[in-house]
């Protein structure tokens, strides 16, 4: 979270500043989110390997999930917040667009900006609604260690990808300083949203689907 703040701020394009190229930037922000695939990659297949080793395989007879006695997770709702939250890339996505274009996408920073804490205050809901319901970290063994672990993970980085648009906002509506030719940190703060968004796709696939 520290490395993807530093990296967006470090790249800042104020006149007298020392900066870097637009592609090593890219690089740096590139190189960064493999590491942090590589973290989510760990945690999906530690989950796969402690679900199916305590809990077998979906093709067997004798396989439960989730555990008796704990709630199923709310697909339906979270099938909604998914929506949002690719919505919001989609309009993250167009007003780089317009910046591109020599327009201020502020507007769509706004629109992300709403789509994004959207999401985040319905996975509190949800954590809020499992935790009533009786699932929690410290109970549903596999199931709600890992579960609550995952979605928390994802969850902190939703948050800090807000943060940064909401500075990438501020930024443009007070300076103007996004233009076609300097929009290198938008850039780079777009890069990390696209990635949460797609980290999401497949943990809404793994956690709730299969």
């Amino acid at each position: 979270a520290h490395l993807m703040s530093t990296t967006a701020l470090n790249h800042d394009e104020h006149a007298g500043h020392a900066k870097a190229s637009p592609a090593t930037a890219k690089f740096g922000m590139i190189m960064f989110l493999i590491s942090e695939g590589m973290l989510f990659a760990a945690l999906i297949t530690s989950y796969i390997l402690l679900r199916w080793t305590e809990h077998g395989f979906p093709w067997q007879e004798n396989y439960v999930w989730p555990p008796h006695g704990y709630p199923h997770l709310p697909i339906l709702l979270t099938s909604i917040n998914t929506v949002l939250l690719v919505a919001s890339s989609f309009a993250f996505h167009f007003s780089e667009v317009a910046v591109k274009k020599g327009k201020s996408g502020i507007p769509l920073l706004g629109l992300t900006i709403i789509l994004g804490s959207a999401f985040v205050g319905v996975q509190v809901y949800e954590w809020m609604h499992l935790h009533h319901e009786g699932l929690w970290f410290n109970n549903g063994g596999v199931y709600g260690s890992t579960f609550f672990v995952i979605t928390g993970f994802h969850g902190a980085h939703v948050v800090i990808g807000v943060l940064l648009i909401v500075w990438c906002f501020l930024r443009q509506v007070l300076t103007r300083c996004f233009t076609p030719t300097h929009h290198v940190a938008l850039a780079n703060v777009a890069l990390c949203w696209h990635f949460v968004d797609v980290i999401w796709i497949l943990l809404f696939v793994l956690l709730y689907w299969i």
